[in-house]
Order: structure tokens, then sequence, then C-alpha cells
């Protein structure tokens, strides 16, 4: 089959309904950045500099049930908030790591105010996947929760790895979705950018229920499963916040597909990073919506006006 790149106009109606099959849907708002009240969410805190606007901030941090931060992402969020007032308000429900950067006036600040701090000493995963299996432990383990009631070291979770073994015991039926927004996954070192990268493909297989997504200064990263996607958007957010975009086949050589709504729509079009043939500053020209058929899993990054992102979060 031969390839094909088609130049839309700059709106078009994709529909979705008339596509056979099952399709993945992911919408922009209700999925990743203001989860409904019903929903499993997280946010979680990388270490890395905290770039979002403070009204930002506090919008994305009310919208999510439980907050996380990743070892010293908690100096990165107690240096973000200027006043004792707001570092009193934005208290994270845990801490995580093996605590070797967090400052421990910070470490004690948090705890004073309500947080708990489970130190977990194991180099052989990163603070990011202690933070995915706490979070699956917070809503999905009794064990997990009657542990943090008692008044032990640690509460009485084996220093090098039990948060760990506590997962690894939780049944696979018993495991509800989750959805989870990470800030300082992106930039910094670069080894650290490919891990934060590498967890959105791994973690999507060894752990389907969660919903992982990264937030930039720039821009929304989430993954393309395999098969057909559905990105949803509202059409106001869509024309006042959204700009480029891209598909980008970080895991290894694949094919899109087919695509609907994008400016440059392709079908059967070979993509890899070792020959330079990459769908980047591509753009939705979907009134509300766009279609992604591809034959592996993909990263899109989806830039996003985050001043004026703020109005629709509210």
């Amino acid at each position: 089959m031969s390839e094909e790149c088609i130049e839309n106009a700059e709106r078009i109606t994709v529909e979705t309904d008339l596509i056979a099959g099952n399709l993945n849907k992911v919408n922009l708002l209700n999925d990743i950045l203001k989860p409904r009240k019903e929903q499993n969410s997280v946010f979680l805190i990388l270490n890395q500099k905290i770039k979002l606007s403070k009204r930002l901030f506090e919008l994305i941090w009310d919208r999510f049930q439980i907050k996380i931060c990743a070892d010293a992402g908690a100096n990165r969020l107690y240096h973000y908030l200027k006043s004792e007032d707001d570092r009193a308000r934005y208290v994270p429900n845990y801490i995580i790591g093996d605590f070797d950067s967090i400052d421990e006036a910070v470490k004690d600040f948090y705890l004073k105010h309500g947080c708990v701090a489970i130190k977990q000493t194991t180099q052989y995963s990163t603070d990011f996947s202690k933070s995915i299996n706490l979070m699956s432990l917070h809503f999905n383990s009794r064990k997990f929760h009657a542990m943090l009631n008692k008044k032990l070291e640690n509460f009485g979770i084996p220093l090098e790895s039990g948060i760990h073994e506590l997962y690894d015991a939780i049944p696979v039926e018993e495991k509800s979705s989750i959805n989870v927004l990470a800030i300082g996954a992106i930039g910094g070192r670069f080894d650290q950018t490919i891990h934060s990268i590498s967890q959105l493909y791994t973690l999507k297989h060894s752990d389907p229920y969660f919903n992982l997504y990264y937030l930039t200064e720039n821009d929304i990263i989430v993954l393309l499963l395999g098969g057909a996607n559905v990105i949803e958007y509202d059409m106001g957010f869509r024309n006042e916040c959204v700009g480029n975009c891209g598909i980008l086949p970080i895991g290894e050589p694949t094919t899109i597909i087919e695509s609907h709504g994008l400016k440059w729509d392709v079908k059967n079009w070979d993509t890899s990073i070792s020959t330079g043939k990459v769908s980047s500053s591509n753009r939705f020209v979907g009134i509300d919506r766009c279609y992604v058929n591809v034959k592996d899993d993909m990263i899109m990054n989806i830039e996003v006006d985050l001043i004026k992102l703020q109005k629709y979060i509210e």
C-alpha cells in the first residue's frame, strides 16, 4: 500500500463514530487536566523546577485527589511557594524516595503538617517507580492504610523495597484505574527525561490501569497506544490554547496507519527516528477531535498555552 499525505483545511469534521473497532479515547481537559471527582487521580511532582503560574498550579492541585512528591520534588514544591501560609496549605499527601536529596528541614516541615514520608532505599528502582507503586497502594490496598496507622519506624514498611513488596501483593482484579499528571518529568538531565518517556511505554503494558500524562511548560505528552486513538477537546480550548503537535516513534520504527484531523493527515506512513521521518510541527484541525491509528505505541506531544489554559480548568 502506498503512502499518502493530505493537507487539510484549517477546520474539518472528524466522524469517529463511523470508524470500526475499539477506540482508545483521551480528552485533553477531562482526562488529563481536570479529572472528574469520582476518578482516582494523582498529581505527581518530580525533581525539576516548577514552571507553572501560581494560579494554574493552584487549579491543578485542587483538581486531583492526592499529591505525591518524589523525594526532592518536595524541595521544589517548598521553594516554589513563597509564603509560609501557602506552604502550609499545599502539603502533599506523600513524600517517597531514598531521601538522598530532600532537605531535612523541608521534610520536617511537611511531616509537621501531616504529610506521610516513606523511605525506600533500593537503588534498583527510581523514585518515579516508587511513587507509581505508592499510588496503587493508596487506592487499592487496605493493608497499606492499616500500616499507616501504626506508630512504627517507616510505618512498618521495610526500608529496602517494602513498597514494591506490598504492591506486588495486590491482586490484579483489585487494581482500579488511576489518572496521573506528572510535572518535572521532562527537562533537566537527558537520561532522566528518557526514563520518564520509557515509563509511558512500560507502565501501560505492565500496569494498564494507569493513565499517565506529563505536563511541561510548553506541552502535554501522552502515549498513543498501538491501534485506534481519539484525542478529544473542547473547540474553544483547541482554538485558544492548543498549538502544534508531534507524533513521535520513540519506541521503535513503526507506521502511522491512518490519521484524520491533523493539518497533514497521513496514511500507511512509515516513521522512525533513524530515518528522520517524523511527524513533527503538525497541528489539530479537527473541530473537536483527532483520530490516529498507529501500528505500535507512539508518543504524542501537544503544545499548550498554559496562561490561556487557566480559564478552562476553573
